[in-house]
């Protein structure tokens, strides 16, 4: 607000100057109270929120720095202005380290009330932008918080739709009249429970943007054990993950290469009637890379080195691992089977790492 529109004090012990004061800001369309000691200045300031406060350094009883003090103290604290003699200069950081707006030296002359009349301008102007931006970054908060709100109920809707989708292709694969056919639409119900663990983890976990790697991959490890795991035939599924997190369409990606590479293993790295164990690897490779390993003690790729079943399962690592921008590779020593997907860190992520 203007000058001449703010709520202005002036502690000091000298009355006489008090008046000249006052006077002086009431020529120019100011209005000024004043109080001849701290004691009175804040009981004024505690009853009445002053704007501006033009407070003297010298005083009898309770002090310049003291009275600050108090005034800083208060629910809405008012802009100070620290009145200090003219050799008084580090006791006037001193105040401004406290909390005062700025200073102003005390003179005999005329030219203190013009002084003293020009900085309280200034500390209106810098009390107005000091209210500006916090109007700006209490708006941007709280539409922050809408939009965190709106991001919140879109995963929370996103997730029960593809649970919906999964429990109908479910009933669908109890009707399919092959074999081939039921087991095609599973491999599609897991690629959708994948996706959609993803959602339920944002909006269930600490951040709406990103996916903790471990907690996502130990959950998709628990439902795809109980998926390939009968009473008899055990598929354990073991995680060896950092704590760490990636971004949310990183996540969904790596979830479908992990689901398609342990139900791979679990369907055809065994026999029909023995158990086996498969393993995810998971690392970060500096701030933007990783290194993702699903391994298995089966069988191997054998002679021909040619996917068995579909090759479906093939054709979408191929392409996920694509549009990561990663490389993937198969390899086996006769028995087992390990597959890395890797995505080296960015150059620029590594000079500045290097340069750190």
């Amino acid at each position: 607000m203007p000058l001449s529109e703010s709520r202005i004090l002036y502690i000091d012990d000298d009355e006489g100057l008090c008046r000249l004061a006052k006077r002086h800001l009431e020529r120019m369309g100011c209005k000024l109270t004043y109080a001849l000691s701290g004691a009175e200045g804040i009981e004024l300031a505690r009853a009445t929120p002053f704007d501006l406060v033009a407070l003297d350094h010298i005083m009898p009883g309770m002090g310049g720095l003291e009275t600050l003090e108090l005034l800083m103290a208060l629910p809405s604290p008012p802009g100070v202005i620290y009145v200090t003699g003219s050799d008084e200069t580090g006791v006037a950081v001193a105040a401004l380290k406290a909390g005062a707006v700025d200073y102003v030296v005390k003179t005999g002359s005329g030219d203190f009330f013009e002084l003293l009349t020009s900085t309280l301008h200034q500390a209106a102007a810098t009390l107005r932008l000091r209210q500006q931006k916090e109007q700006v970054e209490q708006q941007l908060r709280e539409t922050n918080a809408q939009l965190e709100a709106l991001l919140h109920e879109m995963n929370h809707r996103v997730a029960n739709s593809l649970q919906m989708v999964s429990s109908l292709v479910s009933l669908q694969s109890r009707r399919a009249a092959g074999q081939e056919a039921r087991a095609m639409l599973q491999d599609v119900r897991h690629r959708i429970q994948a996706i959609g663990r993803i959602h339920r983890q944002l909006y269930t976990g600490e951040s709406f943007h990103a996916v903790n790697m471990r907690d996502y991959l130990e959950g998709m490890a628990r439902d795809l054990a109980g998926t390939f795991s009968s009473e008899n035939i055990r598929r354990s599924i073991k995680v060896m993950a950092q704590d760490a997190s990636l971004p949310a369409a990183t996540a969904v990606t790596l979830g479908v290469l992990v689901n398609e590479l342990v139900s791979n293993a679990c369907k055809y790295a065994y026999g029909r009637e023995e158990s086996g164990e498969v393993r995810i690897c998971f690392d970060l490779e500096g701030e933007d890379g990783y290194h993702l390993r699903v391994e298995d003690d089966g069988v191997g790729l054998g002679e021909n080195h040619s996917p068995q079943g579909t090759g479906l399962g093939s054709q979408i690592i191929t392409a996920m691992a694509r549009s990561l921008g990663a490389k993937h590779s198969f390899s086996s020593d006769g028995k087992g089977l390990q597959v890395d997907i890797y995505r080296a860190p960015s150059a620029s992520k590594q000079t500045e790492a290097a340069a750190g």
